[in-house]
């Protein structure tokens, strides 16, 4: 076998070899014409109401928009990428009580087929997102904002008859009113989400769940092209509202499942930038002064490198957390002291440090390192231990047998390890497997295709999988509300953690006074959620990405994956 693995590494060294000088020989497409990145699975949703993971997020962001968004070019002193600025609202008003918003919409703005903009399309909007029937994957937001009237608009909905969101009112052809109940610090950050992209209500209403396939909006590229599984093609809105934008003429996302073969086509020059780097090249590069002039050692020691004229390796910290979550009502994840074993059990560090090449650190709980109301203080989330694995375990009734495995009333302790089909998490699934087979677990391994995963995690069909959730909006909401709440049961609650007092001082924490007073409580939160172990901390991750020499403009943003509007292609700069 290893004989074997070796060969296979020499063959591979040589293809690449060839195919660089291929690449050397290859005509490149004319420079501004097209932007091609890749994904491992294809894109589960287009429809706004339906995004609710991260490459959903990352296409839609470029065929919609909301009413406000994120800042994606810091030109002032002060500014950050977590700043809420306009979009189709041009400017807004808030209460004394902060209860009311009023938002003054950019007149001339018009979606993809030619009509234009109006207040009316973004209350639309709002109810479609509300309406129960239509199953929102980002039902929960309204929820959290609280907006007033929604209960009885939802049960008008149920019932078949007229219905009318009172909490969102129509003032003029551009004014739009928004009440909620209860004033919420993180409204407008809510609001940034994509369930609430603005969409045409005539279109939405003749596709209904088809929608995704017809998408259309106000954003910078429109769609032109999906074919399921293979590629997704974008042309630029020639009628987009920001002047001079966007640069780029075409946007194609490809599926590529395999990490190898996604850097190798961008090595080749068929993709203008890549992430993750693949494991196996992951050193060659860092030390390659094509890709990255500044050193492999000073890049590691910086916490971000988010220039591509100082490197082609750009870098920063994810505002993500990577987890194996376990169904709670399901055995042998009802015993707490079960949960806890297995964390105990699993060498995180060993994970980041070999599995991940030092592009990722143990998850000291469920906010990710550098987040609003992240406690520096915190220790570690479980560290290794085996030992205490098998106490646990021992407690539970699980013991041991002659064949080192556990049994418990003739049963054997034996689970199934779901993880998306990726070669860095089959990696880690590997990993676990044997860290959790040495304190007497039998862990059988299945990978799936990314989007059928997504809904098999949802509906509860693994009792232990591989999830990972990344931010939203920088608020200890979004985790901890959005991901333990009872009634995000069938969301995001993929674990079925369900705990009075946490959903008490989360309920608190959302209308606090001050913000120390927040973080207290969230930080109470967090810490009996740990101690309830609903998942196996496992990591957070360090994103690196790879830009082609003649990308200018690209970089890494905390919410928003890849912001294309902005970015160009130099003609005059040559490939490695």
């Amino acid at each position: 076998m290893v004989r074997r693995n070796r060969l296979w590494g020499s063959a591979w060294l040589i293809g690449l070899t060839v195919l660089s000088v291929i690449a050397g020989c290859q005509r490149r497409q004319p420079v501004g014409s097209v932007y091609r990145w890749g994904y491992n699975g294809d894109i589960p949703s287009l429809d706004p109401i339906q995004i609710n993971d991260v490459q959903s997020h990352d296409a839609g962001h470029l065929i919609y928009n909301a009413l406000v968004t994120y800042r994606t070019v810091l030109a002032r002193p002060g500014e950050t990428y977590y700043d809420v600025i306009p979009d189709l609202a041009e400017r807004w008003d808030i209460s004394p009580d902060r209860r009311q918003y009023t938002f003054h919409l950019r007149p001339g703005v018009r979606f993809h087929h030619g009509r234009e903009l109006e207040a009316a399309d973004v209350k639309a909007t709002f109810e479609r997102l509300a309406n129960p029937k239509n199953a929102s994957k980002g039902l929960w937001t309204l929820g959290a904002l609280t907006v007033s009237g929604l209960k009885t608009f939802q049960a008008a909905c149920k019932a078949g008859q007229p219905a009318d969101l009172a909490g969102v009112q129509v003032l003029d052809r551009f004014t739009l009113r928004l009440r909620l109940d209860s004033p919420i610090p993180f409204a407008l950050h809510l609001l940034a989400m994509p369930s609430y992209y603005v969409a045409p209500p005539e279109l939405t209403a003749k596709w209904g769940l088809d929608f995704s396939r017809h998408a259309v909006g106000t954003g910078p590229y429109r769609l032109a092209e999906w074919r399921r599984g293979q590629t997704l093609i974008l042309e630029k809105n020639p009628h987009y509202w920001e002047k001079g934008l966007p640069h780029i003429g075409r946007v194609e996302i490809q599926v590529v499942p395999s990490d190898e073969s996604r850097f190798l086509k961008f090595e080749v020059g068929d993709l203008e930038h890549n992430e993750p780097i693949p494991p196996g090249q992951f050193n060659r590069v860092l030390h390659d002064p094509r890709w990255n002039p500044i050193g492999a050692e000073a890049i590691r020691a910086l916490p971000q490198v988010n220039d591509v004229t100082k490197s082609r390796i750009i870098k920063a910290n994810e505002p993500t957390t990577n987890y194996l979550g376990f169904n709670m009502t399901l055995a042998p994840f009802t015993d707490g002291r079960v949960r806890q074993a297995f964390n105990w059990a699993v060498n995180k560090n060993k994970v980041c440090n070999r599995v991940w090449g030092g592009r990722a650190v143990p998850a000291v709980g469920v906010l990710p390192p550098g987040f609003p109301g992240f406690d520096p203080k915190r220790p570690l989330a479980y560290p290794y231990d085996p030992a205490k694995a098998k106490v646990l375990l021992d407690e539970a009734g699980w013991q041991m047998g002659p064949d080192g495995m556990r049994r418990k009333d003739g049963k054997p302790l034996k689970v199934t390890l779901w993880y998306n089909q990726d070669e860095l998490w089959a990696a880690t699934a590997s990993a676990v497997q044997a860290d959790l087979k040495q304190v007497g677990v039998d862990c059988e391994l299945q990978a799936q295709l990314w989007q059928p995963y997504l809904e098999k995690i949802r509906k509860y069909e693994a009792p232990f999988f591989r999830f990972g959730w990344h931010a939203d909006y920088p608020d200890p909401d979004n985790f901890l509300s959005t991901i333990f709440s009872k009634a995000n049961w069938g969301q995001d609650n993929t674990s079925k953690y369900d705990n009075p007092q946490v959903e008490q001082w989360l309920a608190q924490a959302k209308v606090a006074a001050t913000w120390p007073e927040r973080e207290a409580l969230y930080r109470q939160a967090e810490s009996q959620i740990i101690r309830d172990a609903p998942w196996l901390f496992l990591l957070h991750r360090v994103q690196y990405k790879i830009v082609q020499p003649y990308v200018r403009h690209q970089f890494i943003h905390p919410i928003i994956q890849n912001d294309i509007k902005h970015v160009t292609l130099d003609a005059m700069a040559e490939s490695p």
